[in-house]
Parts: C-alpha cells; sequence; structure tokens
C-alpha cells in the first residue's frame, strides 16, 4: 500500500483548490463502487467526463490514485476491472477521508481559536468597567453596608465566643479579625445580592397583562451596553415584550434583573466597590461567578452569586456534571486560566480542550496580561506584588493525585437558579444527567436490528421485520451514550416545529449513540442510516461513525450524506459509535442555524433517524 500512500501523498503538491476538489471527485469514486459494487457504470468513468477534465487531470497524482487502485484504461474511458480486488479501493477511501477530515477539523480549530482569543480580549477589556470610580461610587450608595456590617459583627461575635483563645492559649490578633471581618462581611454581600436585591429573569412578563411570556428570537442591539435583545411573545395576548441583555453593568443597577451574566456582572462591580480584589471568571461551558481574593485566607475565594454559595468550586463538576473545559479569570490586573481550580479529574478536562493548543493559550493570556501591567499607569510594586501572587496561584492548582478525593466529604447538589426545564436543557441540574452512558445490545435481535427515533413524540423504537415494536424508550437523553454542548429539545411552537440543538454559548455541541455486539458469535456485517437535519447560514450538522473491533482496531468513517448512508466497511466490527456534531451558524442565534432531527410538530408519525444494523454469524 506505499505505493498508494505516495500518490495520496502527492495531491498535497497541488494548490488548494486543485486539491481538495481532486480529493473529492476521487472520495466520490470510492463511495459509487463500493456501495455499489456490481454496478458496472459505477466502475467506469469517462475521459470526456467533467470530473476527469476539470477536477482529476489538473491534480498531481489524482489519476495515479485510480490507476494504483486498479482502473486500466480502455480507449474513451477508464474502468474497474471484474476481477479487481477492492481491498485497495477501500485504502484510498480511508486515506482520503482520514486526511479531509483532518483538513477539516484543523480549518475548524483555527476559526474557533481566532473566537476564543477575541472572546478573551473582549472580557479582559470590559472587566476595567469595574474599576470606573464613578461607576463604583453608584453601586456603593445602592448596598446597606451598615446593616450588612451589624450581620457580620453578630456572626463575628460569635466566632469569638468558640474562639476566644487558641490552642496555644494566646488571644486572636487584632489584624487577624480584621481580616475575618472583611470575609464575613462578603459572606453578608452575597446574601442580601440574592435574596434581596437582584431577581432571576427566564422570561419577562407581559408588558400589558403580566401573563407569562415565552422566547421567540433575537435581535442585535444598537446600544453599545447591550449585546442582543431577545424577543418574548406573551401566551395570552400575543404582545412581544423585549428583554434586553446588557453586557455592561451601570444600567443593570436600577434594572437589577438578568440572567447568570447580569448576576455575576454586577455582583463583580459592587464588590470592586468595596474594595474587595474581584475578578470575573468565564466558564467556556457556559457559565460565569465571581472570585475574591481572601487576605486571610491567602487564596482566591469561588463566589457564585445566582447560587449564594462560597468556596465550593467543585459545585459544576460535582453537582451540576459539567463537562468543563476551560475557566478564565478576568481582573483588572491580569487574565489567568483558572481551570484547575475547579476540577479533580484534569485528564479528562485536557481531552476535552481542542480549541488551541495548551502552549499557544498560556502565551496568549501572558501577553495580555504583561500589557495590562506594562502600562504607564500601573506601578512597579503592584506589578511585583501581582506577579508574586500569580506563581503562588499556580503553584497551588497543580494536580496532586494523592489529593484527587479532596473535599469527598462534600455535597454538591445541581444548579437551583433558573427555571427547571431551562436547567434540564443545560443538564446542570442531578434531574438531568445527559451522560447516560448507554448502550444499545444490538445482539439481542437476532441478526437484524433496526432502531427509530421520533422526535415529535420524544420517543426511541426498535422494530422487528414485519413492524412489530420490541422495545420504547422515552427521552432523546435516554438513548445516547454521551453528550457535550448543552444539547437539548427545541420546540417551536410559532413554526409548529420541532429540533436538537446546542446551547446558544456553545461552539458546537455533540451526541454520541454506541451499539454492541454482545454475543461473541455474532459481528456486523453492514450498517444504514437516516436521518433528518437542517442547516442556516453556514451552520454544519455532521456525522461519523467510529467501528472497534476484537483486536481494538478503531476505524472511522465520515457520513457525507445522512438521507440514506450505507457501508459495508464496518464488516467484523463487535462495536459501533455514531457521532454527530452541530456547529458553525452566524451571530447571536448561531446556535439555532444546525437543526438535528427538524421536523413538523404534525408529523407525528415519520421517524426522525433510522439506524438499520445487519450481523452475521462467526465462522
Amino acid at each position: 500500500m506505499e505505493s498508494l500512500e505516495r500518490c495520496v501523498k502527492s495531491l498535497e503538491e497541488n494548490d488548494n483548490n486543485v486539491r481538495d476538489e481532486a480529493r473529492k471527485a476521487l472520495l466520490n469514486i470510492c463511495c459509487n463502487v463500493l456501495g455499489s459494487p456490481n454496478n458496472n457504470k459505477a466502475r467506469e468513468v469517462h475521459l470526456d467526463d467533467e470530473v476527469v477534465i476539470e477536477k482529476l487531470l489538473p491534480a498531481i497524482g489524482a489519476m495515479e490514485c485510480l490507476f494504483d487502485v486498479g482502473y486500466v484504461e480502455d480507449g474513451e474511458r477508464i474502468f474497474l476491472p471484474d476481477n479487481a480486488s477492492l481491498s485497495r479501493l477501500q485504502h484510498l477511501s480511508k486515506l482520503l477521508s482520514a486526511v479531509s477530515e483532518s483538513i477539516s477539523v484543523t480549518e475548524e480549530n483555527s476559526t474557533m481559536r481566532k473566537e476564543f482569543f477575541k472572546r478573551i480580549s473582549g472580557h479582559f477589556h470590559d472587566v476595567l468597567h469595574y474599576e470606573d470610580p464613578n461607576l463604583q461610587r453608584k453601586a456603593k450608595n445602592l448596598i446597606p453596608i451598615r446593616q450588612l456590617e451589624i450581620a457580620a459583627m453578630k456572626k463575628m461575635r460569635e466566632i469569638q465566643k468558640g474562639l476566644k483563645f487558641n490552642n496555644a492559649g494566646e488571644s486572636t490578633s487584632d489584624q487577624f479579625e480584621v481580616l475575618m471581618a472583611k470575609d464575613l462581611l462578603l459572606g453578608e454581600l452575597l446574601h442580601w445580592f440574592k435574596h434581596e436585591f437582584f431577581k432571576w429573569v427566564n422570561s419577562p412578563k407581559c408588558s400589558r397583562c403580566s401573563s407569562e411570556c415565552v422566547y421567540e428570537s433575537l435581535v442585535p442591539s444598537t446600544d453599545r451596553q447591550c449585546s442582543r435583545i431577545e424577543l418574548h411573545r406573551c401566551k395570552k395576548c400575543n404582545v412581544v415584550v423585549e428583554f434586553p441583555r446588557y453586557s455592561h453593568p451601570e444600567p443593570l443597577l436600577m434594572l437589577r434583573r438578568g440572567r447568570c451574566g447580569e448576576w455575576a456582572n454586577v455582583f463583580t462591580l459592587l464588590c470592586r466597590s468595596l474594595d474587595y480584589d474581584a475578578r470575573f471568571i468565564c466558564d467556556e461551558t457556559d457559565h460565569v461567578w465571581t472570585e475574591i481574593w481572601s487576605e486571610s485566607s491567602n487564596r482566591w475565594i469561588h463566589l457564585d452569586p445566582c447560587e449564594n454559595i462560597i468556596d465550593k468550586p467543585l459545585m459544576y463538576e460535582k453537582g451540576w456534571k459539567k463537562k468543563l473545559t476551560y475557566i478564565i479569570a478576568y481582573s483588572k490586573d491580569e487574565v489567568q486560566d483558572v481551570t484547575w481550580r475547579y476540577t479533580r479529574n484534569p485528564e479528562a478536562v485536557l481531552k476535552r480542550r481542542k480549541i488551541c493548543s495548551e502552549q499557544s493559550l498560556i502565551k496568549f493570556l501572558r501577553s495580555l496580561s504583561d500589557q495590562r501591567q506594562n502600562s504607564p499607569n500601573y506601578s512597579r510594586a503592584r506589578r511585583e506584588y501581582i506577579v508574586k501572587r500569580s506563581l503562588s496561584e499556580l503553584a497551588n492548582m497543580l494536580y496532586i493525585p494523592n489529593l484527587q478525593n479532596e473535599n469527598s466529604d462534600e455535597t454538591y447538589e445541581g444548579r437551583t437558579s433558573g427555571s427547571l426545564v431551562w436547567r434540564l436543557a443545560r443538564g446542570e441540574t442531578e434531574q438531568a444527567n445527559i451522560e447516560k452512558n448507554y448502550i444499545w445490545d444490538v445482539s439481542k435481535y437476532e441478526q437484524t436490528f433496526e432502531l427509530q427515533y421520533n422526535i415529535v413524540k420524544d420517543i426511541y423504537h426498535i422494530v422487528h421485520n414485519d413492524g412489530t415494536i420490541l422495545e420504547q424508550k422515552s427521552g432523546w437523553q435516554e438513548g445516547i451514550n454521551t453528550t457535550d454542548g448543552g444539547i437539548f429539545r427545541k420546540v417551536e411552537d410559532d413554526w409548529k416545529m420541532v429540533y436538537l440543538a446546542r446551547s446558544p454559548d456553545a461552539q458546537c455541541g455533540r451526541i454520541k449513540w454506541t451499539f454492541k455486539i454482545a454475543n461473541s458469535k455474532l459481528y456486523l456485517e453492514t450498517f444504514n442510516l437516516k436521518a433528518k437535519s437542517e442547516v442556516f447560514h453556514e451552520a454544519s450538522v455532521s456525522w461519523k461513525i467510529e467501528a472497534v473491533f476484537s483486536d481494538d482496531k478503531v476505524i472511522a468513517i465520515p457520513i457525507s450524506n445522512c438521507n440514506n448512508f450505507y457501508t459495508e466497511e464496518i464488516q467484523k466490527a463487535v462495536k459501533l459509535d455514531i457521532i454527530v456534531t452541530l456547529s458553525g451558524g452566524q451571530g447571536q442565534l448561531a446556535w439555532q442555524h444546525a437543526q438535528l432531527f427538524r421536523q413538523s410538530l404534525e408529523n407525528i408519525e415519520e421517524p426522525s433517524m433510522i439506524v438499520s444494523i445487519r450481523l452475521k454469524n462467526r465462522t
């Protein structure tokens, strides 16, 4: 196969467009033959065909690939003889698919990296809003400081009664008491903010009749302080109500409402107005909160204003079941990757961090911090202090294996803020564990297996040849192995459509279904997939299958057409994964532009996905 690999590699000598068109043409020829090996027309290509003239002949190595797999020239055509082995053609298909997938992933990662770095730069710039003296003054005037100080002092006295003297018989120092009082005041501030000052909004009330509204769409905003405007429609009187999503904290001081973005934004400003060293924390899996530098503890303390939680950094991973990737901290001094404070499974997190290399991220964050700390008005003493503190923080975040079960006695609950439906859709409550790890045993149903999923009814059916339903499972999540990116089932009541989509702030979403052959006397012979999807504005719904064999060999096969895909390349496999990825789109509604299983609510009987697998006895 070395000569074939050289032919495929020689395609790299062409210009990118010529190379890519030749690869697509060659891959199409392979698919036609392998899909219908007994069809003589599929085995021949006429030399005056546009594919040959415009795509293969101009490309170095393209025709050589065909001749190497067994094609012969016969006057005005080239064809693959009936006695030619298909093994070399299969190998060519795998080589071309692997290269195409690699290029696609590289291009996707490059775009994602640019967008990721752009978001980081934007957040790092925006935290400077918290340093505006006038804005801090406005914020501080809204805080009932005296009331909070009294509550903090009461708690201080209770602590002093229990800790009047330390173990050595010495009274606690005045300095330590001042530091402790400052931490206690922070706890009172957090409680007041959650229960008295700020309000959570799932959907605004109707401005005319005060009835419930439902989210309808998103439109851009011309206000520089507002990132976007959500449109919600009243269920009762049909009025459209605007819900501006402000990214600047100033208007939020008066509105005092929003979701986690608005909550953390305002709370971080309030902390800065009280002279706490605070920073804004952004989790790329869609959440934000605040961290405070505690002088008494000499470390950063996690605070989630939405949940009224202090110092439980593992809450998101253990309680909310988040599959963390990147958690970045933004302050007036620096930008820091603090992911490792929030996980006890860094190996799994590293596998999910695919946007950029770790080295490039470190270099980029360091460059932003250096730029800020070398600005004209930044003092040398402050810079030395921040650098020293940052190094200490990085050292404390080092992963130590024997501390993996640290805080094992702590209890971590699912998310409490937001409506139940919203939390379920995001998988941030224990009632919606979307890491089902479910595996369909194909061999339970003799040699023919057919799985149907209907998104309108949200039901899986395993169907017999005669149409009899052998097994039923309700809920799309119940039949999956894994999913990430906040995949949820979206119902559009106005358009009468339903589909699966990714979280609004997720770059991409993935679902994996897993099928195994538990019966050692059987193995996979053929695979067929039929599925619905719809894309808009350059979004993508891409499919692939990964087959695992008894010798642990794994092959990946991209699915170019999910409407009716068939392959025999998985012959003798013992396990099969179907993986679908939703990505791309444009603007604030990008998440909605890749729609999996899009189907009319009135089309209640037609399956949204059919997986057909034939098995064969081992000889």
